[in-house]
């Protein structure tokens, strides 16, 4: 029987490990879909897409651009998405509705009067209430959506009759030259578009903004069976923590990027990047924000007055968030 020398044996346990390391490295990323608004408020996203730092976790991820995150979280709801990222009043609706579903992060920590209402000056501009309160005006925003919830509490804290008021709905992109051409007199709505009706209207705009009373929040939704298969939640959460950081340490480079996915000029992104604090984390503000929604839902008819009322902490998914950075979730 031939016997196996030391060094014949060294070079075979030195072969294994190499073996075993080659195919643990042609382990195939895990595909993933998300859909997000093509909009700065998803810089988190597109600096984590950019820079490989979703590859970076094992994942293979694949963006879908919709005109607003509500129509992103249908997309999702529907199952043709894996996650779906929106701002914090569509999934209220859709939970409303029976709708099941996570959510494990915002993406924002907050906003800072991202939504508001951007005017066309007259007469009448010199307050809010004198501007609603001085003849009936056409306002659009976006129904179904933060900018809704913020304009039904705006003017009810003015004290804004509903006749007073016709409010449409548009998409958001066609908000400002609506406004510029005229056909409205005011908008509610989100950045970029609350910052480009104000740089089209140039001296003939005003602005009201109240963020006492709401300003909105982005989350990530995610599929019920992550809950007991949080791996790939886990992956992705830690992608967008190291964008975090990614944004904190180099804000020229991830605005380029912001630009490139939105195809907005840098004055535009320079002028709302503060509007942004972009992190990933968990606040009471998410829930305080649905508990009041929950109100409006009822009293504009989007949910009978006999829904039942969910426990918003049950959409929660902390574990997977805790697992990797405890101090983020601060519910």
């Amino acid at each position: 029987m031939r016997r196996i020398t030391p060094i014949v044996l060294s070079a075979l346990c030195l072969s294994l490990v190499a073996c075993q390391e080659s195919l643990v490295g042609s382990v195939p990323p895990k595909q993933v879909t998300i859909g997000i608004q093509t909009s700065p408020a998803m810089a988190l996203v597109m600096v984590a897409q950019d820079k490989g730092l979703f590859q970076a976790q094992g994942l293979d991820v694949e963006l879908k651009e919709f005109t607003a995150g509500k129509f992103a979280l249908e997309a999702f709801l529907a199952g043709s998405l894996d996650f779906a990222i929106s701002g914090d009043v569509p999934p209220l609706l859709a939970a409303l509705q029976g709708h099941k579903f996570v959510v494990p992060a915002q993406l924002v920590g907050r906003t800072v009067n991202e939504v508001r209402v951007v005017v066309r000056r007259d007469d009448h501009a010199g307050s809010a209430k004198e501007y609603f309160g001085a003849k009936k005006r056409k306002l659009a925003t976006s129904i179904g959506g933060g900018p809704e919830f913020f304009t039904y509490e705006f003017l009810k804290k003015l004290g804004i009759p509903p006749e007073n008021i016709e409010i449409v709905s548009q998409k958001p992109g066609d908000m400002p030259a609506a406004l510029v051409g005229g056909s409205i007199d005011a908008v509610a709505i989100f950045d970029p578009f609350a910052f480009i009706a104000e740089k089209q209207l140039g001296n003939k705009a005003a602005t009201f903004t109240d963020d006492s009373i709401y300003s909105e929040l982005y989350v990530l939704e995610a599929h019920e069976d992550s809950r007991e298969n949080p791996e790939t939640v886990e992956k992705l959460l830690k992608g967008l923590i190291a964008a975090e950081k990614f944004v904190q340490a180099s804000p020229d480079e991830s605005k380029k990027i912001v630009m490139k996915y939105t195809s907005l000029d840098r004055a535009t992104i320079d002028g709302i990047w503060s509007s942004f604090d972009f992190r990933i984390t968990l606040t009471p503000q998410l829930l305080e924000y649905w508990n009041r929604e929950v109100l409006w839902a009822k009293e504009t008819g989007k949910a009978a007055a006999t829904t039942n009322v969910p426990d918003f902490r049950s959409y929660l998914l902390t574990d997977p968030l805790k697992s990797i950075a405890p101090e983020r979730v601060a519910l």
